[in-house]
Formats: structure tokens, sequence, C-alpha cells
């Protein structure tokens, strides 16, 4: 499965120019959809759950990922700031966004502490130890496709 189709749509967000914000807001939207399934189907065949830890693993893995949600919804709007900036950035909207960006990893550690140790309550831990490898390959995936796409600063 592409799961890097989530850099293509957010890689939309540079020609704002050509197309109007709604349409851009679809694809980004449908795009994230996309991947969503994507990475549901691929937790679900790598993890080789139970059915008994099946039953409490995927309601947090729902909420588990609503969260992460909400970190994505700021890495998004920081990635369209750029590239509404991008022609005209300064030192002070540069700050700014670095000043963001780090906020974002720090709220990424953090949903990833508090669901760390909701996960360790209801599966061993080598599953607990797979769901994250898990999830961090396929944020490395994303996180690739799209610094392949977004330039530099600048």
């Amino acid at each position: 499965m592409k799961i890097a189709v989530w850099a293509f749509g957010l890689a939309l967000t540079f020609v704002a120019a050509v197309w109007p914000a709604q349409e851009i807001h679809d694809e980004i939207e449908l795009t994230r959809s996309i991947i969503q399934t994507q990475r549901q189907a691929i937790v679900t065949a790598a993890m080789q759950l139970t059915g008994e830890e099946s039953q409490t693993f995927w309601p947090l893995y729902h909420d588990y990922r609503a969260a992460m949600r909400k970190v994505d919804d700021r890495s998004v709007s920081l990635i369209s700031d750029y590239s509404e900036n991008f022609d005209t950035m300064t030192d002070e909207i540069a700050q700014g966004m670095l000043k963001e960006f780090i906020g974002i990893q720090q709220a990424e550690l953090d949903v990833t502490r508090k669901y760390l140790k909701r996960f360790q309550k209801i599966l061993p831990a080598n599953k607990v130890a797979r769901f994250f490898q898990l999830e961090n390959k396929l944020d490395t995936v994303i996180d690739f496709e799209l610094a392949s796409e977004i330039p530099l600063v600048p």
C-alpha cells in the first residue's frame, strides 16, 4: 500500500495559487482519509492480535489516532502557512514557524507518552513495542515523502 499518498495531499498546498482553497482542502482531507484506511490495514496485518486483544486494542487505537490527528492538523496548517509565506519569508515568520514546529514535535511526544501507558495496560510489552515501531515506520515514510516535496527555506 502506498502510504506516501499523504505527502501528495500535503504537497498540494504548494499549488494553492493555481487551485481554489476549497479544492485543496477537499483533496487533503480525501488523502488523509485514504492514509488512515491504509494505516489501519497495515496495523491490522502486522499486529496479529488475538480476539480478546482486538476488543480492547481497536477502541484505544481509534482514540490514539484521533489525538494524533489533532497534531497532524497542526502540521498541515504549518505546511500551508509555509507555502503561503514561501516567497516572502522573513526572519520573524521563520522564527514563528520554528516555534510551531517544535511545539508539534512536543505534542507528538506527549500523545505517544500518554497512549503508551494505556496500550501497556491492555497488551503485552512486545505487542506495544511492535505497534509503536509500526507507527514510527509509517510516520517516517510520510515524513520522507514530505521532505522530498517541500523545498528548503529560501
